[in-house]
């Protein structure tokens, strides 16, 4: 089984929603806030397939397989509650929904890569396709990356193309809203979210490129630029005025600095730059996850600019979790251990998650997808 984070041409990359016990809150406030992660079980689901996109909430989960084009939707204990495939054209058709979100009452929404919008009902068919005003100037996008996110009665998600204006100008960030709110009810849309003033991304400095990726909790939204190592928040309640500027400080984070021109990459061409791969904002606390980038010297030395050498990535770099508790204190640096893959989400910093096993790290070829049930344990 292969199991790969589907990104299309071009390349384009979660926080708040949960619980926590009295008890936990006391003893992370009362004492340090070291944490480990702890494999406590696993569940098989009875599919052979690949998994390109992700999400677990209230019990259950949905995984989408890129080859089929289609949805697949089971419980806590692995059983499987539903399944479907999708026609590409036609009646019912469905294409490529990578990025999926159940709401607070359990109705699934997807996303393609291209940022065509979905609504499913209960039994993975399609319900309806939700259109916007503009089409969208994105062609690229990312599978486990939270760009879809449900408030009140609007879904808030990236979809650039407002205006005709191309997310792909290196100044995007800075001169243009970087969300559009769709109220579910009567298909207007309306830009939301402007860059923090304290993003590098806001100056007229030319940077390598980076992708949104943001969260929802109560009126608040969070949102991180996968290039730096910040969180911006945002009040929704205020016609999503920003608030603030969390900075996470890890370690290792590397970055390639101001380029010399536009649109010019060296992450992925001499190095790997430090990114944030995703974030869950809880109301407990909320966890981030990035991996540290890989030097210009190993990156040479093991050839990691050839596509056959991609799978050798996590072999040269860690991948992390941070988490910050309610009295805003930022734990220690957590490392994913490589069996683990992508984590499908989390809904409290005090209650278990799921994420799946990586069997091409392993070295073992099943039947069946395997998820760990993980549990974020304070010290």
């Amino acid at each position: 089984m292969k199991y790969i984070q589907f990104l299309a041409v071009g390349a384009i990359a979660s926080f708040f929603a949960c619980s926590s016990s009295e008890n936990t809150k006391e003893e992370v406030s009362a004492g340090s806030n070291e944490w480990e992660l702890q494999i406590v079980d696993s569940i098989q689901v009875d599919y052979l397939g690949s998994v390109n996109g992700g999400e677990f909430r209230n019990g259950k989960g949905v995984i989408f397989d890129f080859k089929t084009n289609g949805l697949i939707e089971f419980d806590k204990t692995g059983k499987i509650l539903n399944q479907h495939t999708y026609p590409k054209e036609g009646p019912g058709a469905v294409l490529y929904p990578t990025s999926q979100r159940y709401s607070d009452s359990g109705k699934l929404f997807g996303m393609s890569f291209m940022s065509w919008l979905y609504e499913f009902n209960s039994d993975l068919t399609l319900k309806r396709e939700i259109t916007l005003p503009f089409p969208t100037e994105s062609h690229d996008g990312s599978s486990f990356a939270r760009t879809l996110e449900l408030y009140k009665d609007d879904l808030i998600l990236w979809y650039p193309g407002r205006d005709g204006v191309n997310p792909y100008d290196p100044f995007f960030f800075r001169d243009n809203y970087l969300l559009e709110k769709v109220n579910l009810k009567t298909g207007e849309a309306e830009p939301i979210i402007r860059i923090a003033p304290t993003s590098r991304y806001a100056s007229d400095k030319y940077y390598e490129r980076a992708r949104v990726i943001f969260g929802i909790v109560g009126d608040n939204l969070y949102l991180t630029l996968t290039k730096e190592p910040k969180i911006y928040s945002y009040d929704l309640s205020k016609n999503g005025a920003y608030v603030k500027t969390l900075e996470f400080n890890p370690s290792k984070f590397l970055d390639n600095g101001e380029h010399s021109k536009e649109n010019e990459s060296v992450s992925g061409v001499k190095m790997i730059d430090g990114r944030i791969d995703s974030f869950y904002p809880c109301e407990d606390g909320f966890a981030v996850i990035y991996t540290e980038g890989i030097e210009e010297d190993i990156f040479a030395q093991y050839e990691l600019k050839k596509p056959e050498n991609f799978p050798l990535y996590p072999e040269h770099q860690r991948r992390i979790i941070k988490i910050m508790n309610t009295d805003s204190v930022w734990s220690n640096e957590i490392v994913i251990p490589n069996r683990i893959s992508h984590i499908l989400n989390i809904e409290s910093i005090s209650k278990p998650f799921y994420a799946l096993r990586n069997d091409e790290y392993i070295g073992e070829e099943q039947d069946y997808l395997t998820f760990y049930k993980l549990q974020l344990v304070h010290k």
